[in-house]
């Protein structure tokens, strides 16, 4: 990935996903010894044997580790403590892997822990520069990765190359903790001087015979409330995690969920607030957090078993598919390959709708991943079958809906709460404030990303807009579904013909309604979000910000807000999707549009506000080639602030009757489509055309045309098309309605199309049939 396709946005708790401040702050708390058990398969009773050993062991004395606690406590700043934290880590790596009892070795000696900072890890190009640039202080990741970034002499991770991550934040000095705790350990006293290792034997208690393990234990259980004679010390509770700690190991979370491209169903993260050590487990169901937060000095013992803990973890125990859903190829199988890239060559098999035998999916390269933490984790990509094209199609279109995927197989392999969560709800009882995710995945017919065909045909924008309020109209009022997730990454697009046909994808958060059009079901959907932020309806990230005050009211998901967000994806397609050479001016519109999505809730709730704004709109930063549509986005814009003109209307003179879902009649398609269709006509807005070639991956989902691009374009090279100055107009027979169609192909060259053209192979099926690659795999 190139630099110039980042913003450059540092690396502050300002820059975080607004949705993780909310998230860290709902994390639940369960006792630390239970986390064990779930998260890194660590049973109480083998814990307390690590800890047992390794205090009669004496560790503590070791002098690498003595060394690097008494650099750390003396530290006068944060990242004076990087490196002396990741000595003692690996060195307690290094003791526990040559006799501990029942540590594993494997991954053990493959697992090193390094210091990050002040090196930003990379990001993967299929977001767009969302988000910050992070550098998380500490990574565990596996000693052969840093090998190999030594001999290609870089040193930026990916985030698919981190098992865990470590968060510091230092607030005091911990000299004064370290005397007390070597007082207690009957280890001689240190002051901090320029040379911090320099130990002094004053300590009367390292002469005494009589102080040994057991005085030393009894200290230990004191601390812990052991012991009946002491005034009980409980834990702490962790209170001193701060909020900006916590959402900076937050927001690594997310780039790990988001960038490894499904290879992670959950991660972990270590946070220390000077010398308080609490553990976080992040998956898409929320986040679980130890109770009590353990001193590094004075727990040192069960500091030094959790991290020999988290290096004897399997890969399912890091967050891996498990092998039964998901296998890797024979090339490279588990252990070996953990942690992958992504998923390409690994397979899983599905069963038709119709039955019979199961067919086997192999994953191609990945295409798109969900930029979230908690919620929705889709991700998709290219597969090759074992099957013919199977032709199932979704219940909508059967009742007339147009612009769906071509569905041809799904299934749900497995949920949340089978795993990790199984744990903590045997041990703790159930969360009633859980959602469990589904791990699904649906096969339909390969579409393209918006960007490929925007990037030159940005005139298809308007097209988009108007097949798209054709669908949501008709999976409203034809299939009583409401989407409730429009976005740029949820509208694809396909060639049939001559014709670019636009398809909704996504349907994980959409839901039945009644004739209202409100939720027929009041089961709560990933912490009751709908939605997409950089896309969301005004109405709806307004409720987000108000949903905790007393009295308020919240809003419902209705078909405007979805309508809404169309006019927010047009407004994002003309900005960012159009190729611009220039790495400045590219800076400038990705700049334009990352409050949408990045700044606090009310920072995003006024970007859309401004939109509204026809003077916001004749000043919006917009590619040149745009600068025709500039008038048509002006309208909608316009039709919006209608909207809001008229709500405000009802708001004052509430004995009027109001169709909330239509804004009293405002949104609606019909309005909508009048109004941008025969105020703007296509002539105005769209200069000619020529015709060009469309890559025969481009043609229709069930098009058999194996063409090469090449071929296409030579038979067409001559070729030139009428200027394309009017949309052809089809007939709905149906309904006897006028729908938009576009007549403008695709340009020669559709980055899309081409990075698929390698995978035009075919594949030999159990039937001896020759088989297209031609399918998706979306997995929720």
């Amino acid at each position: 990935m190139k630099a110039e396709c980042l913003i450059d946005v540092d690396h502050t708790k300002e820059t975080v996903d607004p949705y993780i401040l909310e998230d860290v702050d709902s994390a639940t708390r369960e006792p630390f010894k239970v986390w064990l058990e779930a998260v890194l398969g660590l049973p109480e009773e083998k814990f307390s044997d690590w800890v047992h050993h390794i205090t009669e062991k004496e560790w503590y004395k070791d002098e690498i580790i003595q060394k690097g606690l008494i650099e750390f406590s003396n530290a006068s700043a944060e990242t004076e403590r990087y490196e002396p934290f990741a000595r003692i880590a690996n060195r307690i790596l290094e003791l526990g892997k040559d006799g501990l009892p029942g540590a594993k070795s494997y991954p053990l000696n493959d697992i090193t822990i390094v210091r990050n900072d002040p090196t930003y890890l990379n990001r993967i190009p299929e977001h767009s520069g969302l988000g910050a640039k992070r550098k998380p202080d500490l990574l565990a990741v596996r000693a052969r990765k840093v090998q190999l970034l030594e001999e290609a002499k870089s040193k930026a991770f990916d985030w698919s190359d981190i098992l865990t991550f470590v968060e510091m934040k230092h607030s005091n000095n911990l000299f004064h903790q370290l005397q007390v705790w070597r007082t207690t350990t009957g280890n001689a006293e240190t002051e901090p001087q320029s040379e911090p290792d320099s130990l002094l034997a004053e300590d009367d208690e390292d002469d005494d015979p009589t102080y040994d393990n057991a005085n030393r234990k009894r200290a230990r259980d004191q601390r812990h409330g052991c012991d009946p004679s002491d005034a009980k010390k409980p834990r702490n509770d962790g209170d001193l995690v701060k909020a900006e700690v916590k959402l900076q190991a937050g927001g690594y979370a997310l780039e790990t969920a988001a960038c490894t491209y499904g290879t992670r169903l959950f991660t972990t993260g270590i946070i220390l607030e000077d010398d308080k050590t609490s553990l976080w487990y992040y998956d898409a169901a929320g986040i679980i957090r130890t109770q009590e937060a353990l001193s590094l000095l004075h727990d040192f013992e069960e500091i030094a078993a959790i991290l020999i803990g988290f290096a004897s973890c399997e890969p399912s125990q890091w967050g891996s598919l498990p092998p039964s859903i998901v296998k890797p190829p024979k090339s490279s199988p588990y252990p070996e390959s953990f942690p992958p890239n992504n998923l390409k060559g690994y397979t899983l098999e599905m069963t038709p709708p119709e039955g019979g035998r199961k067919v086997r999916l192999t994953l191609q390269d990945p295409i798109f991943t969900q930029y979230s933490l908690i919620g929705r984790r889709t991700f998709l990509y290219a597969i090759k079958t074992t099957s013919r094209k199977l032709k199932k199609p979704m219940l909508p279109e059967k009742l007339g809906v147009g612009h769906l995927p071509e569905v041809h197989m799904w299934g749900d392999f497995w949920k949340m709460s089978e795993g990790v969560r199984a744990i903590f709800f045997e041990r703790c009882g159930p969360d009633h404030e859980y959602e469990d995710r589904v791990f699904r995945g649906i096969v339909y017919s390969q579409y393209f990303p918006l960007k490929d065909l925007f990037s030159k045909s940005w005139e298809l924008i308007p097209t988009m807009v108007y097949q798209m309020l054709d669908c949501l109209h008709d999976l409203r009022y034809k299939a009583k579904i409401l989407h409730r997730d429009i976005s740029a990454n949820n509208v694809m697009w396909e060639m049939q013909g001559d014709e670019v046909i636009f398809k909704l994808i996504d349907f994980d958060f959409a839901a039945f309604v009644d004739d209202e059009g409100r939720p027929a079901a009041t089961t709560p959907s990933s912490k009751h979000r709908t939605g997409t932020l950089a896309f969301m309806a005004y109405e709806l990230v307004d409720d987000m910000i108000h949903r905790n005050d007393s009295d308020y009211e919240p809003i419902v998901h209705l078909l405007c807000h979805d309508f809404q967000s169309l006019f927010y994806v047009s407004a994002y397609s003309m900005i960012i999707m159009p190729e611009v050479k220039d790495t400045v001016k590219r800076g400038l519109y990705r700049k334009t549009v990352w409050l949408w999505e990045n700044g606090s809730m009310d920072q995003i709730a006024g970007c859309k506000a401004l939109l509204w704004d026809s003077c916001k709109i004749e000043k919006l930063p917009m590619p040149p080639q745009c600068e025709p549509l500039r008038p048509w986005l002006l309208l909608f814009s316009d039709i919006m602030q209608g909207a809001r003109s008229r709500f405000r209307s009802h708001r004052k003179n509430k004995s009027e009757l109001f169709d909330q879902e239509t804004v009293g009649g405002v949104l609606t398609r019909d309005a909508i489509k009048n109004t941008l269709m025969e105020e703007v006509g296509y002539k105005s807005i769209y200069p000619s055309r020529d015709k060009s070639s469309v890559p025969p991956k481009a043609s229709g989902s069930g098009a058999s045309n194996l063409a090469t691009v090449e071929e296409k374009e030579t038979k067409t090279k001559a070729k030139k098309a009428a200027p394309a100055s009017k949309a052809p107009v089809k007939k709905d027979t149906a309904k006897g309605k006028k729908v938009a169609t576009a007549k403008i192909v695709t340009p020669k060259k559709i980055a899309a199309a081409k990075a698929y053209e390698n995978q035009r192979d075919h594949f030999e099926g159990e039937a001896g049939c020759r088989l297209r690659n031609c399918d998706y795999l979306s997995i929720d």
